[in-house]
């Protein structure tokens, strides 16, 4: 089964897998679709079957960071508060399998009591039935707090003591941990001139991987991809990932002549004959991919690509391939930045929501091409940390949903038909949608 730990970037499992209401005798629920608030510190859940919010939950801060664990039933919220505090959202979507088809039941949604806290919690990995979620800690130069990682399995969130268990590292790192199964993680290295904290100028992104197996309560190495002397074994200034039959790709640094951060491509992780290995990918020029996302049913993942965000083009990646090429480049039409994209459940299109505020699907393969483009919201600033309310983009089955501060609203695309879909008044700034990490 292909597998993405980019993550299921929707709020309906009924949608997100596939359920069509042609297969049984009754009608599949829609699911609900999770939004954060501009200036409420609320979350709220848009019911897709009825289109009105029916739920809202208070949390620390205005617009927190949503994101979807694996299944789609949890809804990771990282609230901002000064604490780091890390709290789960029961969507109560429970998916039911019959065989040919899956039941989704609408169970009341509920927080969980379940708290976790830590410095700077970054990156949400969920995949083979384990929820990750991993704390950077401060600069080094602050104060000195390890990096960590909170692993949480997902079947047993709705008991009185989740499965849990943790990951402590040698220093501060925008890091990263990924579940493999079978008790193994795949997880960074921090620089180790960066942990010193002697020169500010070091980036806290790893140039490297370990896979880790959990054994009676220790961490054993299994396999190393941290040797910066070599570049199918490192991955040097990491930043994004994404899985695919397998194999894991990690976007590394660019090439830069004379510098040692140079890197040049993508990073591949797989399994092969029983032991893990790596590959380097060459970028097909100087820039390189900071977020890598893939689908199920992909036959490509996709990244983002430039030099200087937001990047102002995509890199199509099959991790099979040998090389990536010029052809797999393609530039977003306008010399817009790409902002925000989501791949489509079928894994054949993207959807991509550009600063002036269009909504464009393009097509992955077999050749790059722009094939709609909707007036969805009006301009917006896309840069990390902009003051203005910024729009959210999420995919629920074939429907790309846009939320719409500026005009409180959210509004639905279809990514198959092209055309526009329902559209939905709330109450408040919609702003991030629950989606991938």
């Amino acid at each position: 089964m292909r597998k993405s730990v980019t993550l299921i970037a929707a709020a309906s499992v009924a949608a997100a897998f596939g359920f069509e209401a042609a297969a049984h005798d009754h009608t599949v629920p829609r699911g609900r679709l999770i939004f954060a608030d501009h200036e409420k510190p609320v979350v709220s859940i848009l019911d897709l079957d009825t289109f009105q919010v029916t739920h809202r939950f208070d949390v620390p801060k205005p617009n927190p960071v949503l994101t979807m664990a694996e299944g789609g039933r949890y809804v990771v919220i990282k609230t901002g508060d000064d604490a780091g505090t890390v709290r789960l959202l029961d969507t109560g979507l429970i998916r039911e399998s019959h065989g040919d088809h899956d039941d989704i039941d609408k169970a009341a949604p509920k927080m969980l009591d379940l708290s976790l806290s830590g410095e700077r919690p970054a990156h949400v990995v969920s995949d083979e039935g384990w929820l990750a979620v991993f704390f950077d800690g401060p600069r080094p130069w602050e104060k000195r707090v390890d990096a960590r990682a909170v692993l949480l399995k997902l079947n047993s969130l709705d008991k009185a003591q989740p499965i849990r268990d943790e990951w402590v590292g040698q220093g501060p790192q925008h890091g990263i941990a990924i579940p493999l199964g079978r008790n193994q993680w795949l997880i960074s290295v921090p620089k180790e001139a960066y942990v010193r904290g002697e020169d500010r100028s070091v980036s806290s992104r790893p140039d490297g991987f370990q896979i880790l197996e959990r054994k009676d309560k220790a961490w054993r190495t299994v396999a190393s991809f941290n040797d910066a002397a070599n570049k199918e074994r490192s991955c040097k200034e990491f930043h994004g990932h994404a899985s695919l039959d397998g194999a894991h790709a990690f976007g590394c640094h660019q090439t830069i002549a004379g510098d040692e951060r140079s890197d040049g491509g993508v990073l591949i992780v797989e399994k092969t004959g029983g032991r893990w290995s790596s590959r380097k990918l060459g970028y097909p020029d100087a820039r390189r991919a900071s977020t890598i996302k893939a689908r199920e049913a992909s036959t490509h993942m996709v990244a983002n690509y430039g030099l200087k965000g937001p990047y102002n083009a995509f890199l199509r990646i099959d991790p099979k391939a040998k090389t990536l090429t010029a052809a797999d480049v393609f530039a977003v039409p306008d010399n817009q930045p790409i902002c925000q994209y989501e791949i489509a459940r079928d894994g054949k299109r993207v959807a991509n929501l550009t600063p002036d505020g269009k909504l464009r699907i393009h097509e992955i393969a077999p050749a790059w091409r722009q094939v709609a483009s909707f007036d969805a919201v009006p301009a917006f600033d896309c840069q990390y940390g902009a003051a203005t309310p910024t729009p959210s983009l999420a995919i629920v089955g074939d429907s790309a949903f846009v939320s719409d501060p500026v005009n409180r609203r959210i509004r639905e695309f279809h990514i198959s038909t092209l055309a526009a879909g329902l559209d939905a008044p709330v109450d408040g700034m919609p702003a991030n949608l629950a989606t991938a990490d």
